[in-house]
């Protein structure tokens, strides 16, 4: 097993350089991935509310 010989860093700095092909920031326009997420979140809410009510209206109309 080897030692340590204390050498790790104090401190670590981190830059971020912008890609070219990623579109700038603008926090005062919704974020176009958010938009699309929370519009599948709403389609898969109403896809569910749906089959569930098609359920609950089958399960009515079943005779005793």
């Amino acid at each position: 097993m080897a030692k340590r010989k204390g050498t790790a860093a104090s401190s670590v700095r981190m830059v971020l350089h912008p890609s070219e092909s990623m579109p700038t920031y603008d926090p005062a326009k919704p974020d176009p991935r958010l938009r699309e997420f929370v519009r599948l979140l709403a389609r898969h809410a109403a896809r569910k509310f749906v089959e569930a009510e098609r359920e609950r209206v089958s399960r009515d109309c079943l005779p005793d």
